[in-house]
C-alpha cells in the first residue's frame, strides 16, 4: 500500500514538473498558469479583438501533419532553465532580421520599421530568413516567439490548444522594448497564442505542431519571399510593399501604330513614303483624307490664292470741272451777258455769237 502510494506521489511531482518547464507556452516556469475553457476565453477577450487577431497568419485551412517549408527554426535540446523563468530582451534592433512579417507581406526590417504602428503589441515566430505567423514544429521541438510591448505593461500569455481549451499565464510586469520567450511543442495539432497588454491584444500566432516520426531531419530551404518571387520576372519591381508589374510589349499594336506599316507573318512590313498633304489634312480635326484628296466639314473656308488687296490705296490725281469764265479772261477777253466778248488785234475773235457787218467794221478799223 505505502509502495502504490510512493508511486502515485513521484507520478504527480513528474506532471507537476513537466507542466512548469515544458507544458506549451508554460515555459517560463510562471506558477499562475491557468486553464481556461474556450468559452473563458471568449468571454475574457470581446469578439472584434479575436477577430482582428487571427487576421492573415497565412497558415493553411488544414492542419499540417509533416514540417514542410514552413518550418519554425527549432532545436530539440532545452534551452537553458533561466531563459524559462522570463521574457529574454531580444537583440533584434542590433541585429535585425532580413524580413518581418506584415499586413500580409514580408517587409525588409528597414520598411518594416517604419511602417509598423509603435503602439501596437506585437507577436512573431522564427523562421529561417523571417519572423512570421505561421509555422510548423516537430513534436518535442524548442522554438521562439518575438514580442513586442508598445509601453510599459502586464502581459498576459493565452494558447489554444488544438484539444479545446486555453492556457492562460502572466508575465507580470514589461517594459516596453522587444523580447523573446520559448515555445515548446507538446501537442500534436493546430495552436494559437496572442497575448494582452495595457496597449491592448496582439496579432495571434498559428503552430501546426506534428509527430516527430513525420518529417525527415534535414535543413530546410526557406521558402523565397514575395519580393524575391516579384524580382523574378523581368518585366515586375518590388515597391512601397507590393508587385508592381508592366504590361508585356505588343509588336503588332506597336507596328501597326505607323500608317505606313502592317504586321504580316509575324514581321511589320512598311512601304511608300510619307504623304506631307495626307498629313497637313489629317492635322486638323475638321479634315478628312479620302482617295487622295482633303475633305474639310465647317468653319471658315481657306482664301483663294490671288493678289492681296492693298488696305490704304493712293489718291487719284484732282480734275476740277471746266470754267469758261476762267478760260475767257485768260484770252484777254471779258465774260459779259453769259458769253466771252474780245475786241482789239492782240485777242483772238470770237465770232461764233456777232453779225457779219460788224466783223467787216472791225476788219476795216
Amino acid at each position: 500500500m505505502k509502495a502504490k502510494l510512493l508511486l502515485f506521489r513521484i507520478a504527480i511531482a513528474t506532471l507537476l514538473l513537466c507542466s512548469l518547464s515544458l507544458g506549451g507556452l508554460d515555459q517560463s516556469g510562471n506558477v499562475n498558469a491557468k486553464n481556461m475553457t474556450i468559452s473563458d476565453f471568449n468571454t475574457l477577450v470581446p469578439l472584434s479583438d479575436a477577430q482582428d487577431s487571427f487576421v492573415d497568419t497565412g497558415a493553411p485551412w488544414t492542419t499540417s501533419i509533416e514540417g514542410g517549408t514552413e518550418m519554425a527554426v527549432y532545436s530539440e535540446q532545452a534551452p537553458p532553465a533561466a531563459d524559462l523563468e522570463k521574457l529574454v530582451p531580444s537583440a533584434v534592433l542590433k541585429s535585425p532580421p532580413q524580413y518581418m512579417y506584415y499586413n500580409g507581406n514580408y517587409l525588409p526590417w528597414n520598411d518594416f520599421s517604419t511602417t509598423y504602428p509603435s503602439n501596437n503589441p506585437g507577436l512573431w515566430i522564427e523562421r529561417a530568413v523571417s519572423w512570421t505567423l505561421y509555422a510548423t514544429l516537430p513534436r518535442g521541438g524548442w522554438t521562439r516567439e518575438l514580442i513586442y510591448v508598445p509601453q510599459a505593461s502586464p502581459v498576459n500569455m493565452y494558447e489554444i490548444y488544438p484539444g479545446g481549451f486555453v492556457l492562460s499565464y502572466s508575465l507580470g510586469m514589461v517594459q516596453s522594448g522587444f523580447y523573446y520567450i520559448w515555445y515548446y511543442a507538446d501537442t500534436s495539432g493546430r495552436h494559437r497564442s496572442l497575448f494582452s497588454t495595457n496597449s491592448g491584444y496582439s496579432n495571434a500566432v498559428t503552430i501546426d505542431v506534428y509527430p516527430a516520426g513525420n518529417y525527415i531531419k534535414i535543413n530546410p530551404t526557406p521558402k523565397p519571399s514575395p519580393k524575391e518571387e516579384c524580382e523574378k520576372q523581368p518585366l515586375c519591381k518590388w515597391e512601397n510593399g507590393g508587385c508592381i508589374c508592366q504590361p508585356a510589349p505588343n509588336p503588332v499594336a506597336e507596328c501597326e501604330k505607323n500608317p505606313l506599316c502592317h504586321w504580316v507573318d509575324g514581321q511589320c512590313l512598311c512601304t511608300g513614303d510619307v504623304d506631307t498633304e495626307k498629313e497637313k489634312c489629317e492635322a486638323s480635326p475638321t479634315c478628312d483624307w479620302v482617295n487622295g484628296h482633303c475633305y474639310c466639314r465647317g468653319g471658315e473656308p481657306e482664301p483663294m490664292p490671288g493678289p492681296v488687296p492693298n488696305p490704304n490705296p493712293e489718291p487719284e490725281p484732282f480734275n476740277p470741272a471746266p470754267n469758261p469764265v476762267a478760260e475767257c479772261q485768260s484770252n484777254g477777253c471779258q465774260w459779259a451777258n453769259g458769253q466771252c466778248n474780245c475786241m482789239g488785234l492782240g485777242g483772238s475773235v470770237d465770232n461764233s455769237n456777232n453779225g457779219g457787218d460788224e466783223g467787216d467794221l472791225a476788219a476795216t478799223a
